[in-house]
């Protein structure tokens, strides 16, 4: 039998701890380990917290795992659609595209690639990420097309652009700040068919090297 101040330091934990944090651990323990290893009385353990605290926030495992989809909509395609939003030139938008996806503050590479893991086994997730990946395609091509490009223009364009990122994520690949910036008119070259504009390619440099430091 837990002693008294044992269960007034849970409670108290308990009223610390909330939605947030459940989901915290959730998500992290999804890229740690995989959704098998997403369990009420592991992260419970992890947070050093009664498993009866879980249900204060979420009415089941199903409700968790929900959460950890809807934080991975929310934080990861939804820094793409932000980033198209508003920039007034192609070369801007690109540039603000390339800057979430090197800055794993915004756009979080080990949670997607999770995700990803996670739709091999199931077909509601499968069927989620598809719809993702459409939804980040269609913003792309839909800023592209914004820009002269057309309809088909900017899909096919879009696909390669998002495709190749993916590609990176699932490879690993992880070019260094000096070759980013030396392969930027490249990778323009490739996506839209001529250099970066010099003065968009220097912000971008900025942006990169003030983050770096």
């Amino acid at each position: 039998m837990e002693s008294p101040n044992r269960m007034t330091q849970s409670a108290e934990k308990s009223a610390q701890l909330g939605k947030h944090d459940w989901l915290e651990a959730a998500t992290q323990a999804l890229i740690q380990g995989g959704v098998e290893q997403v369990q009420i009385t592991a992260l419970a353990r992890q947070l050093n917290i009664t498993r009866g605290s879980f249900y204060w926030h979420f009415e089941n495992r199903e409700a968790l795992l929900d959460a950890v989809i809807d934080h991975w909509q929310s934080r990861n395609t939804g820094v793409i659609l932000e980033a198209l939003s508003t920039p007034q030139s192609l070369d801007q938008g690109l540039l603000a595209l390339f800057a979430v996806w090197v800055d794993r503050q915004q756009f979080d590479p080990l949670l997607d690639q999770a995700v990803r893991d996670w739709g091999r086994r199931s077909d509601k997730v499968k069927h989620v990420l598809r719809a993702e990946d459409d939804a980040r395609v269609s913003a792309i091509a839909r800023f592209l097309t914004r820009f002269g490009f057309t309809a088909d223009q900017g899909f096919i364009r879009a696909r390669v652009i998002y495709f190749t990122q993916l590609s990176f994520y699932a490879l690993g690949v992880n070019d260094p700040y000096a070759n980013r910036l030396r392969y930027l008119d490249t990778y323009f070259q490739c996506f839209i068919g001529r250099d970066a504009e010099p003065a968009a390619k220097n912000a971008f440099a900025a942006q990169q090297l003030e983050l770096k430091q």
